[in-house]
């Protein structure tokens, strides 16, 4: 699964992910910079907090910020779901809540890496896991758009696709985030493509040889914590394995 991750290339995201307007509607722009709120790096981004992503909106790719926790168009109450901040890749294509954003609702969810915790349940360990080059990369993403049914209010909200772990995660937990070769990212975006079996093709486990991971310390366990002090290996923790 992944419950948080770090994205703190910010300023890269408009080369990288080849984005013209840093938000949808009104006129082609230039790259520019992105609010306040979204210019800093964050290095504990936790679910219901807002996310950038990276989708298709009229006719060209713009970063927009999302819910992470993903509420479904058809919600009678957006408040008494359950937290869908990951969606299994096994059940896109039959479950209600992903079914319709698979075929119409796919974005990119920029990171640098992300958080995973293993070892016995009464013992729980983080463990950072990210690209061994550091380069930025995308999960795979769904998300929907919810109308607060007294206020008209929207709420876009996004979830992160998951699949089986790769030879490297496999010790450390039975799933992983759906990281998308670059070159399936634009496949993933392309609206005019709705086939589930060509969507799923592109669902695999990441190349285990990109990756790297390592433990860190428990004070990412915080929702507050944040700085790069959270990624600084903790070499007195064993690299445990899940049970």
């Amino acid at each position: 699964m992944c419950g948080r991750f770090v994205l703190i290339q910010v300023g890269e995201l408009m080369v990288r992910f080849m984005v013209i307007a840093p938000y949808p509607g009104g006129h082609r722009q230039d790259p520019g910079p992105l609010p306040a709120m979204f210019s800093e790096p964050r290095y504990n981004i936790a679910p219901t907090q807002k996310v950038l992503t990276v989708n298709f909106q009229n006719g060209e790719r713009s970063i927009r910020p999302m819910r992470w926790g993903l509420i479904p168009s058809w919600a009678k109450n957006g408040q008494k779901l359950p937290l869908n901040i990951n969606a299994r890749d096994d059940r896109l294509a039959t479950a209600g809540s992903w079914r319709g954003p698979l075929r119409n609702g796919r974005c990119l969810i920029p990171a640098d890496g992300y958080y995973e915790w293993t070892g016995p349940k009464n013992n729980r360990k983080p463990v950072f896991i990210h690209r061994k080059d550091g380069r930025l990369f995308a999960f795979a993403g769904l998300y929907d758009t919810w109308r607060h049914p007294f206020s008209g209010e929207l709420t876009r909200s996004c979830a992160i696709v998951t699949t089986s772990p790769n030879s490297l995660l496999r010790p450390v937990h039975h799933r992983m985030p759906v990281i998308l070769e670059e070159e399936a990212e634009a496949v993933w975006l392309d609206p005019s493509i709705t086939h589930v079996g060509s969507l799923l093709a592109l669902i695999q486990p990441y190349p285990d040889e990109y990756m790297e991971a390592y433990p860190v310390g428990n004070a990412v366990n915080r929702v507050a914590a944040d700085g790069p002090a959270l990624l600084a290996p903790a070499p007195e923790q064993p690299f445990l394995t899940e049970k």
